[in-house]
């Protein structure tokens, strides 16, 4: 997980040899709480998440996603406790202006999820890695033009190993442009 994290930010960085020709912000960073909530067993999880954003157009970034909880209940073919989640996802966000504050986003992104179990049978792997897609939706208000929060939410579908895996998530979280 930590080169697929590594090879995103690379690439984020090497795009962003063109924002010194442009004006205004093109790099986003924001940093927050997160809620997990899985329906089938009806737990929440609390974690956090961190966000690295690229604005390649007016109303479009490239965004690199993770996100971890920890002490999280879970139903899985993994375990039927507590467990705790790693996500990392890249795609975009489609940003639509509400007033010169305030703009609303569409996220969407795939990557990988790690499961980690914290009472796994003995003898047995506790760890389950798998592929993830996430869409999620929100706002970002902000307080001076590269200052401010977002409130988003989310649902994320595991796939592969991980296909029984369904969650949705709340986030909150403080931004800085650049």
């Amino acid at each position: 997980m930590r080169r697929i994290t590594l090879l995103s930010a690379a690439i984020l960085v090497m795009l962003g040899s063109t924002a010194l020709a442009e004006s205004g912000p093109s790099f986003r960073i924001s940093a927050g709480p997160t809620m997990l909530f899985d329906p089938s067993t009806q737990e929440a999880g609390l974690g956090g998440h961190v966000t690295l954003g690229y604005q390649v157009a007016s109303a479009w970034e490239i965004e690199l996603y993770g996100a971890t909880s920890d002490h999280f209940e879970m139903e899985n073919n993994l375990t039927r406790g507590d467990a705790s989640i790693s996500l990392v996802t890249l795609g975009g966000r489609y940003l639509s202006s509400f007033s010169g504050k305030t703009r609303g986003f569409i996220a969407f992104g795939a990557g990988v999820m790690e499961i980690e179990a914290e009472d796994a049978p003995s003898g047995e792997d506790d760890t389950q890695s798998g592929g993830i897609g996430r869409f999620g939706v929100g706002i970002d208000h902000a307080f001076i033009p590269n200052l401010g929060v977002t409130f988003g939410a989310g649902f994320n579908r595991g796939f592969g190993d991980t296909d029984e895996v369904v969650l949705y998530d709340l986030t909150f979280s403080v931004f800085c442009a650049f």
